[in-house]
């Protein structure tokens, strides 16, 4: 008897102490305290509403659910400590660049233009640490060519592609392309997406995959990017909405809310 009500006592505990710190999406909120008075006042004054108390509670409480959350979904942290991906963790600016860029791609000598690209961006915000190059819309659904015809159709084709890839790494920036699934109706590849955007990213000598619209990419991507014996970093566009997913996709954009006090990401 008195282990049934230790126990029922140990799962009320437990509800309660959940219910005080509920992620809001992929962020945790703040320490700050709601404060009456228009909206105005609210944003501009919140942050004087976190007191020491405050703060010490939440920072132990977000050490609490965290313990507790990495149980629950039987985390397993050994692809962070791979050193082939380990870079991803000082990723942080990567801008979307379209194919058509100016600065990116000469069409009047037909050559890849990186210095050009990256020496415009070193003067307007100091540099990128990776670029996204994208290739597929607009011109995808004009024809029956897929996502992947895409890529080996810019200039030069995939030799071209290879040395872009170079001549970005001699600069230090790392590169991504895409997989997008809405890709439908046009020429089957005849595998799987997952081993058609691996295998490609692979051959172009790439260093990871987006996953545009993806909450999440499967890990079918990081089963056939490791076949290849060329893995790459896995970058959903949205936080993953399974939270195991947080063990192979190494890194993602930020879709988040930006009160006056930030919140803090969950991932």
């Amino acid at each position: 008897m008195r282990f049934v009500i230790g126990l029922l006592s140990v799962v009320l505990c437990a509800q309660a102490q959940e219910a005080t710190f509920a992620p809001q999406g992929a962020q945790l909120p703040s320490p700050a305290r709601a404060i009456s008075g228009p909206s105005w006042r609210v944003e501009r004054e919140e942050w004087r509403s976190a007191q020491t108390a405050d703060y010490d509670k939440w920072f132990a409480e977000a050490v609490r659910w965290r313990r507790e959350y990495l149980v629950k979904i039987g985390y397993n942290g050994s692809e962070y400590d791979r050193p082939e991906l380990k870079w991803s963790q000082r990723n942080f600016v990567q801008p979307q660049m379209m194919v058509e860029d100016r600065y990116f791609y000469d069409p009047v000598s037909r050559q890849y233009t990186v210095d050009r690209y990256l020496d415009d961006l070193d003067r307007r915000y100091g540099g990128i640490d990776s670029v996204l190059v994208w290739p597929v819309y607009p011109n995808i659904g004009f024809d029956n060519r897929n996502q992947w015809d895409m890529h080996r159709d810019m200039p030069g084709g995939i030799p071209a592609l290879r040395q872009m890839v170079q001549d970005f790494h001699r600069r230090g920036v790392k590169v991504f392309f895409p997989g997008v699934p809405w890709d439908a109706g046009t020429r089957d590849e005849g595998m799987s997406p997952a081993e058609a955007t691996a295998r490609l990213v692979a051959e172009i000598g790439a260093d990871g995959i987006n996953g545009d619209t993806m909450s999440g990419v499967a890990r079918a991507y990081r089963i056939a990017s490791d076949k290849t014996g060329h893995p790459v970093v896995l970058e959903p566009e949205g936080a993953p909405e399974s939270d195991d997913a947080l063990m192979w996709n190494n890194q993602s954009w930020g879709y988040w809310t930006y009160p006056f006090v930030p919140l803090v990401s969950k991932l």
